[in-house]
């Protein structure tokens, strides 16, 4: 049976009360949601509330009756703290940042994540910040620009924080750092270097305990005591624009970039550098596809690009091969219980059945905002979804 791995230690036995960067085990699944529903009103489901967020790519992580994004707002960045029931402003922390609209509204890319009282985020310029999430009231926070000497990528940083343990992993720089999440000390540092835009995947690799790290030119597989580098494969693509997460699967490590890149799966636990298999049709350009019942879920194109056609694809996983392909569709996706929940890239939210057979869609609501890049987050039967213009979204799918 093919097995996404878990990535995120202690969270075997049961789905955590506050949300995680897609999904428990951070593969884009939601089982452990078992109270939605798809047979939606003409009207779609329940909007509990709209709430302005302002400008910005940064997804919504949720806890304890709160949830928590950020935006961009004359020359600040906000960090939110929302009432779930109503969507109003309950705290907001501020600190100077700039825009950076690059053919984009430009604002924070990154999503923030909550381990137990904290929150812990990653701006554009790459100040990482750890806060009460009660409150509001920052921690600690590091400049990673000048103590680790990281230059921002082209469109910002933009990796979701990882922790495991002690450590908190960023894609940032060659091929990573690590924080002490209690302190927000520097623990490794890699070469200084344009990073990618994927947020670091730890898994085990030669019996150590690693993180993928998918660079500017390169995937890294590293250690997460010290940041040397165990693996590695070239991966150049236009402008280094590799931003969607990799997976582990079965001890296999899956990629996939836009700009012609297409997808390959690799055995990082041998000294080859030979893929498995390609498949230069699935190309997913920010995030990656789900796995279920031996086949991958995802997009193939670029989400910002009208002109360039869009697919999600089915693509069987031991061979690499497109089974079935639905155009005109791109955009973001989870897997709850055998269905996929899609957000397109233009503000539909779309039920459709996982299934090798045939694209099969069982209910369709439009209208949630424009450039929906970031994922849906599916918490306690309830979406929450946020567009790049600044509209923050959650509907009630119970």
């Amino acid at each position: 049976m093919l097995k996404v791995l878990l990535l995120l230690p202690g969270l075997l036995c049961a789905a955590p009360e506050w949300s995680v960067w897609r999904g428990p085990a951070s593969e884009g699944n939601y089982d452990h949601e078992t109270t939605w529903k798809h047979d939606w009103l003409p009207t779609g489901p329940k909007t509990l509330w709209q709430t302005k967020v302002h400008t910005g790519y940064s997804g919504i992580a949720v806890s304890e009756g709160r949830a928590y994004t950020i935006g961009n707002s004359e020359g600040e960045d906000l960090i939110q703290c929302l009432n779930i029931d109503t969507g109003k402003i309950i705290w907001n922390e501020k600190y100077p940042q700039d825009l950076v609209p690059k053919y984009n509204p430009g604002g924070p890319n990154a999503p923030p994540i909550i381990e137990g009282k904290w929150l812990y985020t990653l701006s554009k310029q790459g100040l990482v910040s750890c806060l009460d999430k009660a409150s509001g009231k920052p921690k600690w926070r590091n400049d990673l620009a000048t103590t680790a000497m990281a230059p921002m990528p082209t469109w910002g940083f933009a990796s979701c924080p990882v922790l495991v343990g002690e450590r908190l992993f960023l894609n940032v720089n060659e091929s990573g750092v690590a924080l002490d999440k209690e302190t927000g000390k520097l623990l490794w540092n890699s070469p200084p270097s344009p990073c990618g835009y994927a947020a670091a995947v730890p898994f085990t690799c030669r019996d150590r305990d690693a993180a993928a790290i998918f660079g500017h030119k390169s995937m890294h597989v590293v250690s997460q005591a010290s940041g040397k580098v165990l693996w590695q494969v070239d991966w150049p693509t236009k402008y280094g624009e590799n931003s969607a997460d990799p997976l582990i699967i079965d001890n296999k490590l899956y990629l996939s970039s836009w700009w012609g890149q297409g997808a390959a799966l690799f055995d990082p636990n041998k000294d080859s550098t030979k893929p498995i298999w390609t498949n230069k049709e699935f190309q997913n350009h920010i995030q990656p596809p789900v796995l279920f019942e031996g086949h991958l879920y995802g997009f193939d194109g670029p989400v910002h690009k009208k002109k360039i056609k869009g697919f999600l694809r089915c693509v069987n996983f031991a061979t690499g091969k497109t089974v079935w392909s639905k155009p005109d569709l791109k955009g973001s996706l989870i897997l709850s219980n055998g269905k996929l929940l899609i957000l397109s890239n233009d503000g539909s939210i779309i039920a459709a059945k996982a299934q090798s057979e045939e694209y099969q869609e069982l209910a369709r609501h439009s209208g949630l905002g424009r450039r929906t890049w970031s994922p849906p987050v599916l918490h306690q039967g309830r979406l929450y979804v946020r567009d790049a213009d600044g509209t923050a979204t959650c509907l009630d799918l119970r």
